[in-house]
Parts: C-alpha cells; sequence; structure tokens
C-alpha cells in the first residue's frame, strides 16, 4: 500500500474527530471567534515555520515565477479555508447535530469527483463510480427513510 493511502487514513481520522472537539468546546462557552481566531493564527505561525524550515532559499522565487496565480490562490483560500471553517464553526455553535453534519459534509468526496471529472477532464474509474453512488444512495436513505 502507498504511503498516501496511510496519510488519507491520518487525514480522515483528524477530520472526522474535528467536529466532536469543536463541538466540546464550543459547550465550554467560548466564542466561536476566539475558535476562529485562535484556527487562523495557528495556521499563519505553522505555514511561517513550514517556509522557513523547508522552502526558505525558494519561496521569493517561486512566489515570482507564480505571481499570476496568487489572486486566484488567495480566493480559493478564502472560500476553502476561511469562510468553511466559519460556517462550521457558526453551524456547530448554532446547535447543528455532529452526526448529520458530518453526513452532509461527508458529500465532499461527491462533489470532487463531479468537479474533477468537468474542470481537470479526470476519467472516473469504476470503483469511484460505485462509491459516488454508494454515498449518494446513503445520503438518501438517511435523510428520506422509507416509511
Amino acid at each position: 500500500m502507498n504511503n498516501y493511502i496511510y496519510i488519507s487514513f491520518i487525514i480522515a481520522f483528524i477530520w472526522g474527530i474535528s467536529p466532536v472537539l469543536f463541538k466540546f468546546i464550543l459547550q465550554k462557552n467560548i466564542p466561536s471567534y476566539v475558535i476562529i481566531f485562535i484556527q487562523s493564527s495557528v495556521y499563519l505561525i505553522s505555514s511561517i515555520i513550514y517556509i522557513f524550515v523547508y522552502k526558505n532559499n525558494e519561496i521569493y522565487d517561486d512566489v515570482n515565477k507564480n505571481i499570476k496565480y496568487i489572486p486566484f490562490l488567495i480566493i480559493i483560500s478564502f472560500f476553502s479555508v476561511y469562510i468553511a471553517n466559519v460556517l462550521y464553526i457558526y453551524a456547530l455553535e448554532n446547535k447543528a447535530n455532529v452526526n448529520t453534519m458530518s453526513i452532509i459534509v461527508s458529500l465532499a468526496p461527491v462533489i470532487t469527483i463531479i468537479f474533477s471529472y468537468f474542470i481537470l477532464y479526470e476519467k472516473i474509474s469504476l470503483k469511484a463510480l460505485i462509491g459516488f453512488l454508494l454515498i449518494f444512495i446513503g445520503l438518501i436513505y438517511i435523510f428520506f427513510p422509507v416509511k
């Protein structure tokens, strides 16, 4: 098995436990803006450390070589990191059910498959298509149970 498979499981575990931990913190009456501020600060500090430890000599050259993509990267980062986290914390703060929310968020791979097909022209394997259908059928079954 390739290393990326193990890394994917670690990411799934971290993302899987995060809603529970964030809801736990929110139940301690910590305001959502404090959580978002701390998240953003940790991300910024970690990024700076990463740059200095791993890529210090090349960062300025790499940014200059790819300057035309920076505005697009800023937009992607704003929505995928900041807005997604703000909405996520907002939902948890407003008593969202962690189980239900996690199930809905599990649509992410389905959305990825669809957009990678249309934007990146990636082929959808039979396994991915079956997984896509199983996720979709599972969500329909959970949210619209047969009576």
